[in-house]
């Protein structure tokens, strides 16, 4: 079984974005219950509303306090103009704090930093940090160090440090979900909110409950996972399950352990283990029944209901319930959404209907990709790249350089083109091989269905495409990022300040502010950057507030 970076970032995404700890259950009773986990936000983007109703927002996810009054003003504090905004279609602006907080940037991984979207606000003074909810209340004192890198919070917490001990804070309404007493504390709720958190001191680390109850105990060298309804222990050559009464309900021996499939790794899964026995790999779900005995060299994560498996040396894919549907008959597979990559003496055929085992294209291609929107796939010959459909009718010859894919941002016909590596790869073909935009621009797809695509130029300047790749608003803007979904419009900077833009094009709002650092896309809650005359920049929480 690989131990790779991809095992880490399920394991990180199961626990809560850290290799959850081992554990050991301990008696006591159930947990009490808590309020629910506030819902994740909706997208960043929306459909067209000319052709699709705009999504509304999700109510239960902007249900937190609103502030009382703004904060009073500190030392450091600049002095804003009288009015922060203009707008000639109904837009305005409330102030929540003065323009006295330091507002840093998140660990950036790559890509263009846009305008990140928030549950929460961390505000900051003298290396210290603040935090605001997703309405610009003030949850705490200017007296945290932030435990977190983004500015979303995990299973509905944020993890802080206070005067060298950590705890954590509810981001909804500031309450105290873990006591300032430990070392580190981290989320290792399942995706149905649970709640459980990894709490250390020293060597000791254990899972505590939203009571404060320690309901697991760990040890060096045990592994331990939440599920979605389930907990997972390897423990003293033991695979243990839980309930979420923390009641065992299954135990068998074996020699490790690893989740090939979670709810929130594998968009339409279940959870499942693959379980190691004396060398050979095999699977159980979430009660320790067994799916399939330990005859595998090796089991994938799944993708979707199927996941690789390799047997003598030799791939086939198995469904999430153990079936054999293609068999292990292959000397590669990589596995899509809808249909499979077959790999025989270097050459690449695709099986499109998975639970039929057949190949749809015998292999005789470099390579072929997954299929998309609109049923077809990138394939590769002799270096050049065109498109097929799921019959292997090749609707576009291998002619390009780089790589094709299907968006449903895109009407059909068109196609993002990559060429290669570097921040300027990618641009927009049509299947007839005209150019539309070239592949020294950055084209950032519309997400959920938006039909207004982000695009960079080589200039540095942002701009709107539509979706034959037409650009329908100018690249005019030095910052900006999607359409906010059910609202229809979105931050640009331009000549240095934040405004937001409606489809037309038009700039609705005008700020004084110079940068907006997060925002949370339901409550039009922002943080801004104010950069006064003398070079001076501080940051405040500002609503946003749209036409009825």
């Amino acid at each position: 079984m690989k131990k790779t970076a991809l095992l880490l970032a399920l394991l990180l995404a199961l626990s809560g974005c850290q290799p959850a700890a081992p554990v050991e259950a301990q008696n006591g009773g159930s947990a009490s219950s808590a309020a629910e986990e506030s819902a994740p936000a909706s997208g960043p983007a929306d459909e067209d509303s000319r052709e699709n109703p705009a999504p509304q927002a999700d109510a239960s996810y902007v249900d937190a306090p609103e502030p009382d009054e703004p904060p009073q003003t500190t030392v450091g504090a600049i002095e804003l103009p009288a009015e922060p905004a203009s707008s000639d279609a109904g837009y305005s602006v409330d102030l929540l704090t003065p323009a006295q907080y330091d507002l840093y940037y998140p660990l950036n991984r790559g890509g263009y930093r846009q305008f990140q979207t928030a549950d929460f606000f961390p505000l900051g003074q003298g290396g210290k940090y603040a935090v605001a909810n997703r309405n610009g209340r003030l949850l705490t004192n200017v007296e945290y160090e932030l435990g977190i890198e983004g500015w979303n919070s995990i299973d509905g917490m944020v993890p802080l440090k206070k005067d060298g001990k950590a705890g954590a804070i509810d981001a909804a309404d500031g309450s105290v979900l873990v006591p300032f007493e430990y070392d580190d504390v981290w989320c290792a709720s399942g995706s149905d909110g649970s709640g459980l958190y990894r709490v250390q001191k020293g060597d000791a680390v254990e899972m505590i409950d939203r009571t404060g109850v320690t309901r697991f105990s760990m040890e060096r060298g045990d592994d331990f996972t939440a599920l979605k309804k389930r907990f997972v222990l390897y423990k003293d050559g033991m695979l243990r399950f839980y309930n979420q009464q923390y009641s065992p309900i299954a135990n068998f021996a074996c020699d490790g352990m690893e989740v090939v499939s979670s709810p929130r790794t594998n968009e339409g899964g279940r959870d499942l283990i693959a379980f190691d026995y004396e060398g050979a790999w095999g699977l159980a779900d979430s009660d320790g029944k067994f799916l399939t005995d330990p005859v595998y060299d090796e089991i994938g994560y799944f993708t979707g209901s199927y996941a690789v498996v390799t047997q003598n040396g030799k791939r086939g894919i198995i469904n999430d319930r153990g079936k054999v549907v293609v068999k292990p008959e292959w000397d590669d597979i990589t596995l899509y959404k809808s249909s499979a990559s077959v790999c025989k003496d270097n050459r690449w055929g695709v099986i499109t209907d998975i639970d039929s085992g057949e190949p749809a294209v015998k292999p005789s291609y470099d390579y072929i990709m997954g299929f998309g929107d609109y049923g077809y796939a990138c394939f590769e010959r002799n270096g050049k790249f065109g498109i097929m459909d799921k019959e292997g009718n090749e609707i576009v010859p291998a002619r390009y350089d780089g790589t094709l894919s299907t968006s449903r941002s895109l009407d059909k016909g068109y196609y993002i083109l990559e060429s290669g590596d570097g921040p300027f790869n990618s641009g927009i073909v049509d299947g007839r091989g005209r150019v539309i935009i070239p592949t020294d621009h950055y084209v950032q797809p519309g997400a959920d269905g938006e039909k207004l695509n982000l695009v960079l130029t080589p200039s540095g300047k942002w701009g709107f495409a539509n979706d034959r790749g037409q650009f329908v608003i100018d690249a005019q803007f030095e910052n900006a990022s999607p359409f906010i979904s059910g609202k229809n419009v979105a931050f640009v900077q331009k000549d240095g300040k934040i405004c937001l833009v409606n489809r037309k094009g038009e700039l609705v709002l005008k700020t004084v502010f110079s940068d907006l650092i997060g925002y949370n896309p339901d409550t039009m809650v922002c943080a801004m950057e104010y950069t006064a005359a003398d070079g001076t920049v501080k940051g405040c929480l500002v609503k946003v507030n749209l036409p009825a």
